[in-house]
């Protein structure tokens, strides 16, 4: 039997054809120390084994409940369900692809009980691959790592470290307070912010209390080669829709922004662009001239800030050089190898 005395833990998990990674995923969160959890996966339909092996999950175990969509909802959509079917003290969103450590939820229970200012909190990870190698940690901003426990105040200010940083929350690493992600957050606003809905809802959970970060590596991040998702993310010759967020929190906090936070807004979109101009090398596609502006001093300033931002500056630097020259296929090939882990 489930242990009554402790809050209960509500685990929320879509899935879309993922047979190849659901069985580890549950694994690792029936393994947990924390032992009050019930975790409901939300099928969106798969056409591959998903449902079959999630199945006889739900047979084995008490605590596992299957959902099956009729139709295939879209992404968004399955994460809105996941919200409105959360229940219990304390709630979270995690991915069908990715590992939990064993006292993953136990840490982040007894970060919500300790910080009862907070109304949710992430964890530092680590990246892993298709075959569930680490490839490299999830970065994140260098004072984390100073302590183990480092609370943000408010939206204001986790909109600030963003700017800063980027976005630095992995999305199925978060814990909130039930009652706010079901009563305040409600939904997955995909249709405004598309695939950066996740960051919407961090900064909106920072609007009804402060935000946690846990600097303990808890979870197991999946980028696989493999994915769809993925190479098309790193391919993308389109604006980061990180930006759609970002600039909407810009209109709110305007008046509260100063010139520093402007200028750490302003490299993120000089990272993107060097990015997108990378993509476009190797495509061979450069009928779009993005802004690379190496000689600007705010940029300038910044790249001197960290060894992490002057790496950025340099390959800005190559990279403009690169696009106004036509390169070897070859030579597109090789960095196509490099970018994506695999050859074209």
């Amino acid at each position: 039997m489930i242990s009554q005395s402790i809050p209960l833990v509500c685990v929320c998990i879509p899935n879309y054809n993922n047979e190849k990674t659901i069985n580890k995923t549950l694994d690792s969160l029936i393994n947990q120390t924390y032992k009050n959890i019930r975790i409901k996966i939300f099928d969106n339909a798969s056409t591959d084994n998903s449902i079959e092996i999630l199945k006889k999950y739900e047979k084995e175990y008490e605590n596992i409940q299957i959902f099956q969509n009729k139709i295939n909802i879209g992404g968004e959509a399955n994460f809105t369900k996941c919200i409105q079917n959360l229940e219990g003290e304390f709630g979270a969103i995690f991915h069908a692809d990715d590992l939990y450590t064993p006292t993953m939820v136990e840490e982040q229970v007894q970060f919500l009980i300790k910080y009862s200012e907070c109304s949710a909190v992430s964890t530092y990870g680590f990246i892993i691959d298709e075959n569930s190698n680490i490839i490299s940690k999830r970065p994140i901003p260098n004072e984390f790592l100073e302590e183990k426990h480092y609370v943000i105040g408010n939206q204001l200010n986790l909109l600030k470290k963003i700017f800063e940083n980027g976005n630095f929350i992995t999305c199925p690493s978060v814990l909130a307070r039930t009652d706010i992600y079901k009563n305040k957050i409600i939904e997955w606003k995909g249709e405004q912010f598309k695939t950066s809905a996740d960051l919407d809802v961090w900064l909106r959970l920072a609007e009804f209390g402060k935000f946690g970060y846990i600097s303990n590596p808890l979870i197991y991040y999946r980028e696989s080669t493999a994915s769809y998702s993925f190479n098309d993310r790193r391919a993308r010759l389109d604006e980061n829709n990180m930006f759609l967020v970002l600039e909407y929190y810009l209109n709110r906090y305007k008046d509260r922004l100063d010139n520093k936070d402007l200028n750490n807004l302003k490299f993120l979109y000089f990272k993107d662009n060097i990015n997108r101009t990378i993509n476009q090398i190797i495509k061979n596609n450069r009928n779009q001239k993005l802004d690379i502006n190496c000689f600007d001093f705010k940029i300038i300033s910044l790249a001197f800030k960290n060894k992490d931002n002057f790496k950025i500056y340099l390959i800005g630097l190559i990279v403009k050089f690169l696009r106004n020259f036509g390169i070897k296929e070859s030579i597109r090939n090789k960095l196509y190898e490099i970018r994506f882990g695999k050859k074209i």
